[in-house]
C-alpha cells in the first residue's frame, strides 16, 4: 500500500511551484486536485511539462481527483450532465499522461430533497456507464468516493449498489473515512469500521482523515472520534 496525500491541501497555489516543498516533506505519492490556477487538467503542453517536474522532484501522481467546480454527474439536465462527463474523462486522459492509475469520481453533489435521489443516482450511473467505458478503454481505474451527508452518493449501501450494478474489475470504491464518519452519526449508518467488511471486495483506494461526526474537518487521525485502532486491524 501507497501512503499519499492530495493536493488539495495546496489548491491555491499553482501545483508547480509547491513541489519543491512536498519534496523536502518526504512526500512520494500524490492525488491531484484539478482546479483553475492549481492544476490544469486540459492542456496538454502543461501537463508534459508538470510530468518532467513530477519525475524531476521524485513524486509519483498515482491518482487524480475528478473536477469538483461545476461538474458534477448526477445532473438531470442533459447537455449539463454530458458536459460533466467529458470534464471527467478529460481528467482521465490528464491522469493518463502522467502514468497515474486511479480517477477518483464522486457519485453527485447536493440532491435538494430525498424524492430527487432516486432520479439524480440513475443519471450518475448513467453517467458512469459511460465513463467507465471510456476508462475501461484507457486501462484506468474508478474509484466511486462515498460523498459528504446530503449528496448523492453519501451512504455505503448506495456507493455499493452503484458499483455491483457494472461489476467491472475497473470500477471499485474509495473511502473517504471522513465522510463516512459523518454519515454514520447523522443518519445511523454503517461506520468507518462497521463498513470495512461491506466493501472489502470493492475497496481501491482511501481518503484518510478524521473528524467528529459532524463537520468535515479533515484532522489528523486520532485527531477526531474515528475508531483507528478498530480499522487497522
Amino acid at each position: 500500500m501507497n501512503f499519499g496525500i492530495s493536493t488539495m491541501l495546496l489548491e491555491d497555489y499553482q501545483l508547480q511551484s509547491k513541489l519543491t516543498l512536498l519534496k523536502e516533506a518526504g512526500v512520494e505519492y500524490l492525488e491531484v486536485k484539478p482546479k483553475e490556477g492549481h492544476f490544469n487538467y486540459y492542456d496538454p503542453k502543461y501537463l508534459d511539462e508538470m510530468s518532467k517536474e513530477f519525475k524531476r522532484n521524485g513524486i509519483k501522481v498515482v491518482s487524480m481527483h475528478m473536477p469538483t467546480h461545476g461538474a458534477d454527474i448526477s445532473l438531470i439536465e442533459e447537455y449539463d450532465r454530458v458536459w460533466s462527463v467529458r470534464e471527467v474523462e478529460k481528467t482521465a486522459l490528464a491522469l493518463l499522461r502522467l502514468g497515474g492509475e486511479i480517477l477518483v469520481v464522486h457519485p453527485g453533489s447536493e440532491i435538494e430533497d430525498e424524492k430527487t435521489r432516486k432520479a439524480r443516482r440513475e443519471k450518475s450511473k448513467q453517467s458512469l456507464e459511460e465513463i467507465l467505458k471510456f476508462c475501461e478503454h484507457w486501462g484506468i481505474k474508478i474509484a466511486l468516493e462515498n460523498t459528504l451527508p446530503g449528496k448523492t452518493g453519501d451512504s455505503i449501501p448506495e456507493i455499493l449498489e452503484i458499483v455491483k450494478k457494472f461489476n467491472s474489475k475497473n470500477l471499485g470504491i474509495c473511502l473517504d473515512t471522513g465522510h463516512c464518519n459523518m454519515t454514520s452519526s447523522l443518519y445511523n449508518h454503517s461506520g468507518v469500521v462497521e463498513c470495512l467488511p461491506e466493501i472489502k471486495d470493492y475497496l481501491c483506494h482511501l481518503h484518510i482523515h478524521d473528524n467528529f461526526g459532524k463537520s468535515d474537518d479533515h484532522s489528523l487521525p486520532f485527531e477526531g472520534n474515528i475508531d483507528w485502532k478498530g480499522f487497522v486491524k
